[in-house]
């Protein structure tokens, strides 16, 4: 099977869809990378991998299946880093 991954870097939203001709496949990649193109969508990011299913595609490419949890918490570890830095800044300079 063939899965034509559609997935946004900025949201971490992935959505797919499934093909059984690798040249099918590759027609609908082209288009949708021409459509973000026009749309000035440069977030997005579409790729075709071939795979057994679609679980094991996301355990060797897992970065493009953020879990919904994971997103938030990826985005609350980097505020508690940068806070944690202006902190160690604020220390060094007294």
């Amino acid at each position: 099977m063939y899965l034509l991954i559609e997935h946004n870097r900025t949201t971490k939203e992935t959505h797919w869809t499934e093909f059984s001709d690798y040249a099918a496949a590759q027609l609908a990649c082209l288009q949708k990378e021409q459509s973000y193109f026009h749309a000035h969508r440069p977030e997005m990011e579409v790729v075709v991998f071939e795979a057994n299913s679609i679980e094991d595609l996301k355990r060797t490419h897992s970065r493009y299946f953020v879990a919904e949890g994971q997103k938030d918490n990826a985005k609350d570890a980097l505020v508690a880093i940068g806070l944690i830095g202006l902190a160690i800044y604020l220390l060094n300079k007294k």
